[in-house]
C-alpha cells in the first residue's frame, strides 16, 4: 500500500503546509487534503465545534487511507490535537507559531505574532512563548478579516492590502524585528507583509519545520512509496473557483478537486 498523508485545515491556509511537504518528500505518496472552508475561520470557534469538525474531517481521511494526519490550522492545533491524539491510533503532526526559531533569530528580543484569537489566548500558546521567549517582549495581534478576504483568492484585491498594511502598522509601531505569521493562511499573503514591514524586520513561519517533521514520521511507517504522486483536494464549500484559484497560486499539481459533505 502506498504512504498516505491527510492534511486538513478550516480552509485554504494549510495549502501552503502541503506545498512545503510536498516540495520536502521527494517519494511519490497519495496526499488527501480537507479545506473546511464552508465552517473558516476557526478562530472563533468554540472547543466543541472545533473537535466535531476535526473528528469527522480526521475520519473522512482515513476512510482515504491517510496513516498520518497533520492538522494544518494554529487554531485547531492548539485546542483539539491532544483530544485526537487520545481517540485516534494514527500520528498526528500539528502547527503552532514559530516562536522559538522568532526568538532564537530576534536581535532586539522584540517579537510579534499576528494570528487568530484562538491562537493566540490558547494555554499551548503561552507555554511555547514561556519556554522559548521568556526573554522577549511579545507584541500580539489578531488578524482581523485576513482569513475571510484570502478565501476569496483574489490576493492580489485592494481590500486584502489595506487589511495588512493596516496590520503590519501596528507592528512597525513597536519596532518588532521578527514577525510571526501565526495562521496558514497568512502565508499566501507573505509577499503583502514583506512589503509593508520595516525592511529590518524578518518575517518567520513554521511551514518548512512541519515538513521536515512529517517525513521523518513518514519514514517509520510500514507502507512503501507509490509509484506515482497524487494530490486530491476536497472542499466542504461548493466555491470551488477560489480554492483553484489558490491552488495555482501554491503551483500544486492537483489530481482533482471536489466538493464534499463531511
Amino acid at each position: 500500500m502506498a504512504k498516505t498523508i491527510g492534511i486538513f485545515d478550516s480552509g485554504v491556509g494549510g495549502l501552503t503546509i502541503l506545498s512545503s511537504i510536498v516540495n520536502e518528500i521527494s517519494d511519490s505518496v497519495e496526499y488527501h487534503y480537507v479545506a473546511d472552508s464552508l465552517y473558516a475561520p476557526y478562530g472563533s470557534k468554540s472547543i466543541e465545534t472545533l473537535l466535531e469538525r476535526s473528528r469527522r474531517i480526521t475520519e473522512f481521511l482515513i476512510s482515504k487511507g491517510s496513516e498520518l494526519v497533520v492538522i494544518a490550522c494554529n487554531t485547531a492545533t492548539t485546542q483539539v490535537i491532544s483530544f485526537l491524539r487520545a481517540e485516534f491510533n494514527i500520528p498526528f503532526v500539528g502547527i503552532e507559531p514559530a516562536v522559538k526559531p522568532a526568538a532564537q533569530l530576534s536581535i532586539s528580543k522584540r517579537i510579534g505574532v499576528i494570528a487568530t484569537a484562538n491562537t493566540l489566548k490558547s494555554g499551548l500558546f503561552k507555554q511555547t512563548l514561556e519556554a522559548y521567549a521568556s526573554d522577549c517582549e511579545i507584541f500580539t495581534r489578531i488578524g482581523e478579516g485576513l482569513v475571510e478576504a484570502i478565501e476569496t483568492g483574489e490576493l492580489a484585491s485592494v481590500e486584502l492590502n489595506e487589511l495588512v498594511r493596516d496590520h503590519v502598522a501596528y507592528f512597525n509601531s513597536n519596532e518588532i524585528d521578527v514577525l510571526v505569521l501565526g495562521c496558514t493562511h497568512y502565508s499566501f499573503v507573505s509577499l503583502l507583509f514583506e512589503r509593508y514591514l520595516d525592511q529590518r524586520t524578518s518575517l518567520v513561519t513554521p511551514n518548512e519545520a512541519v515538513a521536515r517533521r512529517v517525513q521523518s514520521i513518514l519514514r517509520t511507517l510500514d507502507s512503501s512509496a507509490g509509484s506515482v504522486r497524487s494530490i486530491h483536494v476536497y472542499s466542504t464549500s461548493e466555491k470551488l473557483l477560489s480554492l483553484k484559484k489558490l491552488i495555482a497560486a501554491e503551483d500544486l499539481r492537483v489530481d482533482q478537486v471536489l466538493q464534499v459533505q463531511i
